[in-house]
């Protein structure tokens, strides 16, 4: 477990659409932290990117039941400022030390801006030491393509898939036609919580749903429809990560999309489901093969397709910051272990600790 008395920085927000569910797993972190003895700042991050300290309580309280939004006059503006010995969080106007000596950030940040490697990134150069994966594990995971592509390579097997980015709707109708054809579900390659996605029953259907996702990014990937269960399984550790029993999803209106995870109760969350042993055995063989084909280090999810008929177990994704929810998979499947929220919390701050921070080159 992590040492007593820490200086904890939580993050939480950013510039990612999926803001508002940053802020929610914030909550339950925080929650989790208040029965420790630890120091907890929270800064917020701004939906610009502007970086925030306030006391924000009734922010996080009001998450619990509702999607909520760091205003840009919601607090000082700060920043991490490594001087040589130790990383202080700063006030930003005043130039005052607001954290004398960071030991440990944790970012609860989803999707670009926070769980894509940029964050990660000026946390390496601050020198302090954080939750979850460093900044290249990070950067990979979060592009569905560099993902799709890197497995590929690994021969680790996944639903068939296209990238469409650069191709107009008429060529991607026929791309996908001679790859697999309909129904497909059409993605975003950087976004999570399933923003952007859209299930094409037809070709009909392709247009709209490429401009859904294109106003989420440039790059856009295209798989083939998978009949069969979701399942996922929970990762903490470094090399050789722990493996929690399986979870699984059962969307009642069609896929797992952003309302029915948030929104509407239109999904069952089962943690833990019943898996054959056998079939349990290549979800953690290929997890810990996705693990280590990125640098993961800290906490995942892997998400899976087990494809009825055959029983194939197809990865679908690597998600590098987990949600924390109260409807989460993430420490609902831990639960399942016997471990509490706390000290699931507990031990990511332990591992980034024993982490520790990055080092220069050629120290």
């Amino acid at each position: 477990m992590a040492a007593a008395g820490l200086k904890v920085v939580v993050l939480m927000g950013g510039v990612s659409a999926e803001h508002s569910i940053s802020i929610r797993s914030a909550a339950a972190i925080c929650a989790a932290l208040s029965k420790t003895p630890h120091d907890v700042t929270v800064v917020g991050l701004a939906t610009d990117g502007t970086w925030l300290c306030a006391d924000f309580s009734a922010l996080l309280q009001s998450a619990r039941d509702k999607l909520v939004t760091v205003e840009r006059d919601a607090g000082q503006p700060v920043g991490l400022a490594f001087d040589g010995d130790r990383t202080r969080l700063i006030d930003l106007a005043s130039g005052s030390t607001i954290v004398e000596g960071v030991d440990v950030v944790f970012p609860a940040l989803h999707g670009p801006g926070g769980e894509d490697g940029s964050v990660q990134g000026l946390l390496e150069s601050m020198r302090v030491a954080f939750v979850g994966a460093g900044s290249g594990a990070s950067a990979i995971a979060i592009d569905k393509l560099a993902m799709k592509h890197l497995c590929k390579g690994c021969g680790i097997e996944q639903a068939d898939f296209v990238d469409v980015s650069d191709l107009n709707d008429r060529e991607a109708i026929d791309l996908i036609e001679a790859s697999f054809g309909f129904p497909c579900f059409v993605k975003p390659s950087r976004l999570g919580s399933s923003l952007g996605i859209s299930r094409v029953g037809e070709s009909a259907g392709l247009a709209e749903a490429l401009e859904q996702a294109r106003r989420f990014d440039v790059r856009v990937v295209v798989e083939q429809a998978v009949d069969g269960r979701e399942i996922e399984v929970a990762m903490m550790g470094d090399r050789n990560p722990d493996i929690s029993p399986a979870g699984e999803i059962v969307a009642k209106g069609g896929f797992y999309d952003f309302e029915s995870k948030y929104v509407t109760d239109d999904v069952e969350l089962i943690a833990p489901t019943r898996v054959d042993p056998d079939t349990y055995d290549r979800m953690v063989s290929v997890s810990r093969r996705a693990w280590n084909a990125i640098g993961c280090r800290g906490m995942a999810r892997a998400d899976f397709f087990v494809r009825n008929g055959d029983g194939k177990v197809l990865l679908n994704e690597l998600n590098t910051i987990p949600g924390f929810t109260a409807i989460s998979m993430f420490p609902r499947l831990w639960k399942a272990t016997g471990l509490s929220m706390e000290e699931i919390v507990e031990r990511l701050i332990a591992l980034a600790l024993e982490s520790g921070p990055p080092r220069p080159s050629g120290s």
